[in-house]
């Protein structure tokens, strides 16, 4: 018998099918696991930050002592948001006031368009100078388009000192 005749005998073709289906489900397994080694880790990566968890943050704005006792103060503060793959500063104002129900903190926020409002203290309010709106001292609405009071913030007294929650991080 001829080394032609043994390679295209009958049982050869199947050895040689059932050989590169083998190789066929060997590279395909290899090339899977190689995948997974590589793509866990990179999903990972990018959908991490997407998935933890927001954490709650209490800011220090000042002393109690520094709160005037006729009308809002104002105080200022800044924090680093994460926000998935981003770092941003964030700059804002609050204005604290205490009266018999206890201390009460606002944003400066207009809840009409975003504008920053002031305290008046000739009119005894807050105004937005932008659309002519007026919150009285705890807030609420007095006149102008805002359609609900100023948001208020939570707040807590550590060691004399004034703190406000900001709820994400």
């Amino acid at each position: 018998m001829n080394e032609h005749n043994r390679e295209s005998g009958p049982d050869s073709s199947v050895e040689n099918e059932s050989r590169r289906r083998f190789l066929g489900l060997a590279a395909g397994a290899l090339s899977t696991i190689v995948a997974a080694l590589i793509g866990i880790p990179l999903v990972g990566m990018f959908f991490g930050p997407l998935l933890t968890r927001r954490k709650e943050l209490w800011l220090d704005l000042g002393a109690v002592s520094d709160i005037k006792p006729d009308r809002p103060t104002k105080f200022t503060y800044s924090y680093v948001k994460i926000d998935g793959w981003f770092e941003k500063t964030v700059y804002g104002t609050a204005y604290v006031s205490v009266d018999k129900a206890g201390m009460i903190a606002l944003s400066n926020i207009c809840t009409h368009l975003g504008c920053g409002v002031r305290w008046d203290a000739d009119r005894n309010a807050f105004t937005c100078p932008c659309h002519s709106g007026v919150f009285d001292k705890t807030g609420n609405v007095v006149s102008g388009p805002p359609p609900r009071p100023l948001n208020r913030l939570q707040t807590k007294v550590a060691a004399g000192r004034i703190q406000i929650l900001i709820p994400e991080v």
